[in-house]
């Protein structure tokens, strides 16, 4: 018989919600309503954060990195263009990798081998996380090279498609994580 983690279920629960509600954000950015949604994606991230470290502590760190995130974000808009913003932005997309990374391991120490699949589904979304942050860091210095700039926009379009796949699996792994965090 396995443990049930009811608060960790419904942390990852809000996860998947606040996910789609940013993918729903993305059409909508240009009407008011989408960046109401994308703000609302936020708040359930942080509350789905806060709420599955009520059963392990392990989702703190994705937690502080979630917040961090957020303020290197308003930081990031309020400079405007420039080398600051870049490294900002390169350091937010390595706190996007560590929060996905912490959740899945979190996540899969949890569930403690009881869902095999979702234990790849979740190796698969850290490989390709980690491989297409790389590519996608790697592109952002390339791109201040100047004709060196168009080859690195071609690999950052091919890392993005790949990265919508890692995306998905991600989106599959919050479903079926929350699922059976709550299977005793």
């Amino acid at each position: 018989m396995y443990q049930s983690y009811p608060n960790a279920a419904k942390g990852v629960k809000w996860m998947f919600i606040a996910e789609i509600l940013s993918l729903i954000s993305v059409p909508l950015v240009f009407i008011a309503i989408g960046g109401l949604t994308a703000l609302a994606a936020t708040v359930l991230n942080l509350v789905g954060l806060y709420t599955a470290t009520h059963d392990d502590a392990g989702y703190f760190p994705a937690l502080y990195a979630a917040v961090a995130d957020l303020v290197l974000g308003v930081i990031g808009n309020a400079l405007g263009e420039g080398v600051l913003r870049s490294l900002l932005s390169v350091i937010s997309t390595v706190l996007g990798l560590f929060i996905v990374y912490q959740v899945i391991t979190t996540t899969l120490n949890l569930l403690n081998g009881r869902n095999g699949t979702l234990a790849l589904r979740g190796g698969y979304v850290i490989k390709i996380y980690v491989v297409c942050t790389l590519v996608v860091i790697v592109c952002m210095v390339l791109s201040i090279i100047p004709i060196v700039d168009i080859l690195a926009i071609v690999v950052s379009l091919v890392a993005a498609i790949a990265m919508v796949v890692g995306y998905v699996f991600y989106l599959m792994f919050l479903y079926g994580a929350s699922n059976s965090l709550t299977q005793a």
